[in-house]
């Protein structure tokens, strides 16, 4: 069986959630078929990848005008290998949130394709028996390929694919696969996995980062620390709260693509904090937050809020996360206040602050 290596408590959190149904799910077993999905997406991504030098890069751009949008095939071959394999081996009644679910075509190829079995008992020692949470309750949220910007312009270590598991909206327990892990094929991918009030571990090529900054952050001079990470978005309310963290903590702003990898890197500690504004989906943020929080960590909405992915608005709040700390969250507390008390930020609150 698989370990947590970074085991917080050895909670029988499960048991108490949800009253047992006929349809019932464990999670012990639903993690442990979606980090063997994830890991079967790295592969599809890794070999678009090693084929892109001999056959070039195809892909389409959502909107022309975006390169964030590009959908290349490594997106497509992913999402059918991750979420056929998933819905093969737990059929129709549990729900698969992919970013790709619009694309006729995948959903057509999904449906014809055989899928071979996944692994279910690779926590069997560590989770056991966990009372049977109702299907209906449950959402895995699957981004297949996270920075597709990343990927495009050529960035791989970016790049993540995603398989995050809710219960109620709330994000539990998560898969983080690193295809790139040294940026090239070097290595085999590196796949994280958490569960919340448990812990978390590693599989595959072991993780190289941790918590020092990341090579191109390390001149303390031009990247004086604390690191607070964002995109490179140039929206006001992201220069507001670059502002205010460096105002009341010091330190400077370091540019992470990714919503996954700047998740990851405040879970690891690489940064002191990662702030975005909007995402692209919950898938974004589903498999990450749940990661960082079996760590020890920290993740709300920009408004100091937990994040419910149930909320159709949930992408447009944004997240903060901190990492594992002892302080007891005072400095995730303080962070959020100094970033709403920006005007940038009231007015950014007025128009997406509302839940639907």
């Amino acid at each position: 069986g698989m370990r947590f290596q970074h085991c917080l408590v050895r909670a029988s959190l499960f048991l108490s959630l949800a009253p047992s149904s006929v349809s019932g799910l464990q999670i012990g077993p639903l993690l442990s078929t979606c980090v063997d999905a994830c890991q079967r997406g790295c592969n599809e991504i890794r070999a678009v990848h090693a084929s892109r030098d001999k056959v070039g890069l195809k892909f389409e751009l959502k909107d022309a005008a975006d390169p964030r949008s590009a959908l290349t095939e490594a997106d497509g071959a992913a999402q059918k290998a991750i979420v056929g394999a998933l819905r093969a081996e737990w059929g129709p009644e549990l729900r698969i949130v992919g970013e790709e679910d619009d694309d006729d075509e995948l959903s057509a190829a999904i449906e014809n394709s055989k899928f071979e079995p996944l692994k279910r008992d690779m926590f069997d020692d560590d989770v056991g028996e966990t009372a049977e949470i109702d299907a209906s309750e449950i959402s895995v949220f699957v981004d297949p390929l996270d920075g597709t910007r990343e990927f495009v312009e050529g960035r791989v270590a970016n790049c993540q694919s995603l398989i995050g598991i809710s219960i109620g909206g709330e994000a539990i327990a998560g898969v983080i696969g690193i295809p790139f892990p040294a940026g090239d094929l070097s290595t085999d991918s590196t796949i994280i996995y958490g569960l919340e009030d448990i812990g978390s571990g590693v599989i595959g090529a072991p993780l190289t980062r941790g918590p020092f900054p990341l090579d191109h952050h390390i001149d303390g001079l031009k990247y004086p620390r604390p690191h607070h990470a964002t995109g490179d978005s140039s929206a006001d309310v992201m220069k507001a709260s670059r502002r205010a963290a460096i105002q009341k903590f010091g330190g400077s702003n370091v540019i992470y693509g990714g919503a996954g990898n700047k998740i990851l890197g405040a879970a690891l500690g690489e940064v002191a904090s990662s702030i975005q504004h909007r995402v692209g989906g919950p898938w974004d943020i589903a498999a990450p937050s749940a990661v960082l929080k079996s760590m020890g960590g920290k993740i709300t909405n920009m408004f100091g809020d937990e994040i419910d992915l149930r909320d159709e608005r949930c992408h447009e709040k944004g997240y903060i996360a901190t990492p594992p700390n002892s302080d007891n969250n005072m400095f995730h507390d303080a962070l959020v206040a100094a970033i709403l008390a920006q005007p940038e930020f009231q007015e950014y609150k007025k128009q997406h602050g509302k839940k639907e």
